[in-house]
């Protein structure tokens, strides 16, 4: 059970719970192994080649030095992907919204809908195109509830500006 379902106030209903969105992951996923592809072929072959054939006396040509670059990024992005998808966990309730991040420490913050003043949407050309997007909640003072890389933000917007 996730944590926003077991910490819901007695007569609070979800309206809308949601983790963070998986096409956002794949498409930073993806951007990093283009990077990494570009870089290590372009670029960094050579000093590569060089320490690889220094201290551990391996020498692997360009293809290599590619295949190499692009096992590191995956060993290293897969498990940030995957602790970053489980590890979020985004609510509407008829009382307030939550945001849950984290899994072995967690950074929680809520708010009460009637404490809400606004409500803004961040989206970039490829969260436009995928419907993925940053919500963003201000309430009074200077506390803010962020709903990060989430699919149909518009949709969650008006659900918050309904209040729920």
């Amino acid at each position: 059970m996730s944590y926003i379902k077991s910490n819901l106030d007695t007569g609070e209903k979800l309206r809308w719970n949601a983790r963070i969105s998986i096409k956002a992951l794949i498409l930073g996923y993806v951007i990093f192994l283009i990077i990494g592809f570009v870089i290590s072929y372009f670029g960094f072959d050579l000093m590569l080649q060089d320490i690889l054939s220094v201290f551990f006396k391996i020498n692997i040509g360009k293809t290599g030095i590619v295949i190499l670059t692009e096992l590191i990024i995956i060993v290293i992005l897969t498990p940030v992907c995957i602790f970053t998808y489980y590890g979020s966990d985004f609510a509407v309730s008829n009382k307030r919204v939550i945001s849950k991040k984290g899994i072995i420490s967690r950074d929680v913050s809520e708010m009460n809908l009637n404490s809400i003043e606004g409500v803004n949407l961040d989206q970039n050309i490829f969260g436009r195109l995928l419907n993925f997007g940053t919500i963003k909640i201000s309430g009074r003072g200077t506390s803010t509830v962020v709903f990060q890389g989430i699919d149909d933000p518009v949709k969650v917007r008006k659900l918050v500006q309904n209040k729920g």
